[in-house]
């Protein structure tokens, strides 16, 4: 039987849900795209792995995206098969 101050599932504390997690990544990235930070790697050198690095930070950014969503998309998957 649960006790009435544990958590159910739908009262998450904010910090253990993953979309929060996300939406926090996603934020972080979309500034370092535009202008706060990309002018630190507004340069066209040095290459990295043949890309300049303006180029190469906006594949970083895009490749941390998709990590992101990735890990979301276990996370949720896990949860689900908890429930």
């Amino acid at each position: 039987m649960q006790s009435k101050n544990e958590p159910t599932g739908s009262q998450k504390s904010i910090l253990e849900n993953g979309s929060f997690w996300f939406c926090i990544v996603i934020i972080m990235i979309s500034l370092f795209i535009i202008w706060p930070g990309y002018t630190l790697f507004s340069s066209a050198t040095p290459l990295i792995f043949g890309f300049p690095l303006s180029f190469a930070w906006i594949i970083f950014c895009t490749v941390a995206g998709f990590i992101a969503m990735l890990a979301l998309y276990i996370y949720d998957n896990r949860n689900e098969e908890a429930d």
